[in-house]
Formats: C-alpha cells, structure tokens, sequence
C-alpha cells in the first residue's frame, strides 16, 4: 500500500449565488463565480401547468379528508398555504396545533406533501432548436404559485 492511498482528499466548498446565497455543496473545489439560472420564458404558462398541478393536489386531499369526515376551510387552506410562504423564505417548518387531532392530522400531511413540490416542478428555457434545459423553480416563482393557488382556491 503506498502513501497517498491513506491521505484523505482535500474538501473545499463551492458557493452558489443562484437560488440560495448560502448555498454550499462540498465537491473539493471553490468558485466565486455565480451559477447562472435563466428567467423563465413563459412565466404564465408555467403558473399554469403549477396550478393544475397543485389543484389535484388539493383535490386529492379534499377527498381523503371528507372520508375522515373533514372538510376543509378556506382557512385550513390559508393556513397551509402561509406556512409553505414561510417555509419557502424560511425554511421554517410548521405545525398545525388544532383541537380536532383529525384535522390537524389533514393539514399537515397536506403540508408535507406541497412542500416537496418545488423539487418534483422542474421548467424548461430552450437551449437550442431542439433541445430544452430543465431547471428547479425558484422559492420566488414557488410562492408566486402559491399566491396563485390561494387565489383560485379561496374565491
């Protein structure tokens, strides 16, 4: 065995500036330069495609929750949907304390499961004439889409 085998590689971060400034990951190199995300080319279109998404979503969970014997508020619905704000801004992570346990159950399950959202909602910008790039949604456009939501849903 020589030498070099036992020697631990040598770890430095890497700042991104893109998403999140304190974004880090540590895959042994160090840039100062920002990562570039390109604006969405259709912002509408994606609010779009993200609603119907989220109104399934929803739906789904309406459905569950009346099988418990629960039906869902405007307010539970504002709850949620202020909490995943604050968890989007914040990285806070709520919870739901409501007399009615069943309830409480329901909202945050449906909390836990839009939360994931922004990482499964991936947009594309047109890289050539035939080729497309997939990017993460920013925590900016994921509350646009909430606000969104909100709107739909409580009207």
């Amino acid at each position: 065995m020589s030498g070099s085998q036992n020697t631990p590689p040598i770890r430095r971060q890497i700042s991104g500036t893109a998403n999140d400034p304190g974004l880090a990951t540590d895959l042994g190199l160090h840039s100062e330069i920002p990562i570039e995300v390109p604006e969405i080319e259709d912002a509408n279109r994606e609010n779009s495609r993200i609603l119907k998404r989220l109104l399934v979503i929803v739906g789904e969970h309406e459905r569950s929750a009346h099988r418990l014997g629960i039906e869902l508020s405007n307010t539970d619905m504002k709850s949620v949907i202020e909490a995943l704000r604050q968890h989007a801004l914040k990285g806070t992570i709520p919870t739901f304390p409501h007399p009615e346990e069943v309830r409480q159950y329901v909202l945050e399950t449906l909390f836990a499961e839009f939360v994931e959202e922004p990482s499964n909602i991936l947009y594309t910008t047109r890289t050539g004439e035939d080729t497309m790039r997939y990017h993460a949604m920013k925590p900016v456009f994921w509350i646009e889409s909430l606000d969104l939501l909100e709107t739909t849903i409580t009207e």
